[in-house]
């Protein structure tokens, strides 16, 4: 690779074919990577004539994603409009990567010259446009796919349709992915409150997977009982799944009985896959009737996929079933 790099700096085109005809794949690639991020920065006009004439289809994808963000910072329309001429998958890679780098330095700039493309071209980006800028800069993001900003610099507003469909869906689900506290935040603002209930079980998922115990705080935090009752049901499922044996002693630790119903089903119904015997006898414990033959059915049911002799001494034995449920889970 220091060789390729003195080749590359002196004679980028000679370097370029010699690294298409390397006989190991991941050879190649690198070959292609170090050279194109040489000659790029060169001369990203040349680099970019030359990707159409390389071999294999992966070599020019490689070389297109090394070529791009170089080309593009000269003049990021002029580049998208040779990446738009590109061939199929290399054409949405390469318009991705140009599209990632312009997002990054001047996120309005590339969102003002994305709503003036053709609608083909807009729905193609604009998910990409949303996830990067909104790791740039949620709360403008947001604004702006909401049709709601007033700044000046962020341009032309996003038209309603579809298309902001697609940027909002794509922006918020980055943002809880990323941030799940920031998302949180935004939520609970004027701006984000009409979207916050249908949004509260993926944060407080989310948040758990990272911080089970900051998760439970947000959750139990919120003054609706509805939304806590959301929020409490993916913290269980979630942290069912991650750390069952913590989640399980976190659920038995509740004191409201409403609250800890709820925890209980989300757990069992996350454990009951993989453990069902385990999540059949937790079910046992939840006292709403009707949220614990749902539970224990659910866990039962899977029990006898796998070890039916096992399922069925359970299903007789346990008090927390009725006759009519237990006949029907025994047919």
């Amino acid at each position: 690779m220091d060789a390729l790099a003195i080749w590359a700096n002196a004679n980028p085109a000679e370097a370029a074919r010699w690294a298409g005809n390397l006989g190991s794949p991941s050879l190649r690639d690198s070959a292609i990577r170090t050279v194109y991020a040489i000659w790029a920065k060169k001369d990203s006009t040349a680099a970019a004539q030359s990707i159409s004439s390389l071999r294999p289809a992966s070599a020019r994808g490689i070389a297109s994603a090394a070529t791009a963000p170089p080309h593009a910072g000269r003049n990021f329309a002029s580049a998208m409009l040779w990446a738009r001429a590109l061939p199929g998958p290399l054409r949405e890679k390469t318009l991705d990567a140009i599209l990632g780098e312009w997002t990054r330095r001047d996120p309005a700039g590339a969102a003002s010259w994305l709503i003036g493309q053709p609608g083909d071209v807009q729905w193609a980006l604009i998910g990409k446009l949303a996830a990067d800028w909104v790791r740039k800069d949620p709360a403008s993001a947001l604004s702006w796919g909401l049709g709601q900003s007033t700044e000046i610099t962020l341009g032309s507003k996003l038209a309603v349709g579809p298309i902001q469909r697609k940027f909002f869906e794509a922006a918020l689900g980055t943002l809880i992915g990323t941030d799940p506290q920031g998302a949180a935040n935004w939520l609970a603002s004027s701006t984000g409150q009409p979207f916050f209930t249908s949004r509260i079980g993926s944060v407080a998922g989310r948040w758990t997977s990272m911080d089970p115990q900051e998760a439970v705080s947000w959750s139990l935090s919120l003054p609706n009982e509805s939304d806590r009752n959301s929020a409490i049901s993916a913290v269980a499922g979630t942290w069912a799944r991650t750390d069952p044996e913590a989640a399980g002693q976190w659920v038995r630790s509740l004191t409201n009985p409403s609250l800890r119903d709820t925890a209980l089903n989300a757990y069992c119904g996350s454990l009951s896959p993989y453990d069902a015997a385990s999540a059949a006898q937790w079910a046992v414990e939840i006292t709403s009737p009707n949220l614990r033959n749902g539970a224990m059915e659910s866990a039962v049911n899977r029990w006898m996929q796998y070890d039916p002799a096992a399922a069925r001494q359970f299903t007789l034995s346990t008090t927390a079933l009725d006759q009519a449920t237990k006949e029907r889970l025994l047919r």
